[in-house]
């Protein structure tokens, strides 16, 4: 008779520094908008960088540890503001 091992328990899933770029309309204001949905969410942000252009929109880079599954849940918060034209995670 063979008694049958329980499978192992899944390892954690340890979140890795991912980078998410973000192109906005409204300049400042459309900035604004993804850093408080950021602050709001409580993401734990380590750096972010944000360039205005002359024709009203801006571009954001951020960067924060999330498992590939809390990057997809940002990028789906992200495109629900008006404000976000693109969105990609590196």
């Amino acid at each position: 008779m063979t008694a049958a091992l329980p499978s192992a328990p899944a390892a954690p899933r340890v979140p890795g520094a991912v980078t998410v770029a973000v192109t906005v309309t409204g300049g400042l204001d459309g900035v604004q908008r993804v850093v408080t949905l950021l602050r709001g969410r409580g993401y734990p942000v380590r750096e972010l960088t944000a360039d205005l252009a002359d024709d009203d929109t801006g571009a954001l880079g951020v960067r924060l540890p999330l498992t590939p599954e809390e990057a997809e849940l940002l990028v789906a918060r992200l495109h629900r503001l008006p404000a976000v034209l693109h969105v990609t995670v590196g």
